[in-house]
């Protein structure tokens, strides 16, 4: 086996903690033009939800629910917890999924190349944050020496142009996402569906492979 590719996927969700929500909300700062007190307050209040659940796109304070991944041709293995409000819930996945990673390159004897959509950007970045914030060592971390990120792949590291993993699915007539997309991770997970969640996700890692072997040819 020459290559270890490793197709990644995560799920996120905003932060559990009461203590960075309030801190979120006490940073929050209404549009400039706002001047009158009453209305300053009102667009605070109505916001502070909003900005909460926007914690999902930031390592600092969003939290890992999800992560499947896949070697080369093998099925995908997803790390999830159904409980996934008990407390070190988001350590237990990181944990398990930096163990199955040491296992991996340990079989393969090779340093391995990770591929996703947004990987370089999002995925890679959050996994490498918040396993700094739970105190576990990432086996690799991440980062433009050892990613292939289709995204970018595509659009030539253009930052005008970052075209959805949906688009390229649409484009390259692979199979496009279900019910589930990122926008509803959050009330999927709220409404305990949580399995479905790590289909979605599992089904992403599918996806990412196929596009990256359309785009090398490899099909």
């Amino acid at each position: 086996m020459n290559k270890m590719k490793i197709y990644l996927d995560i799920e996120t969700i905003p932060t559990q903690s009461k203590e960075h929500q309030e801190f979120v909300c006490e940073n929050i700062k209404p549009p400039a033009n706002y001047k009158n007190e009453e209305t300053i307050n009102k667009w605070l209040e109505e916001n502070k939800e909003l900005a909460v659940n926007k914690t999902s796109l930031d390592g600092a304070f969003g939290e890992v629910v999800v992560i499947s991944a896949a070697i080369n041709d093998d099925e995908v293995v997803t790390f999830y917890r159904k409980d996934w409000q008990v407390k070190d819930r988001e350590k237990d996945i990181l944990t398990r999924f930096n163990n199955w990673l040491k296992e991996q390159a340990n079989r393969c004897k090779t340093v391995p190349v990770f591929i996703g959509h947004n990987v370089t950007s999002f995925d890679g970045l959050f996994l490498w944050q918040r396993c700094i914030i739970n105190v576990v060592k990432p086996y690799y971390k991440m980062d433009k020496r050892n990613t292939y990120d289709t995204m970018w792949e595509w659009c030539g590291y253009n930052r005008e142009s970052k075209p959805s993993l949906n688009k390229l699915c649409q484009v390259l007539n692979i199979e496009q996402k279900g019910d589930i997309d990122g926008s509803k991770v959050w009330q999927a997970v709220q409404d305990g569906r949580i399995d479905e969640v790590a289909e979605y996700c599992a089904k992403d890692v599918e996806r990412v492979r196929a596009i990256y072997k359309r785009m090398n040819f490899e099909v």
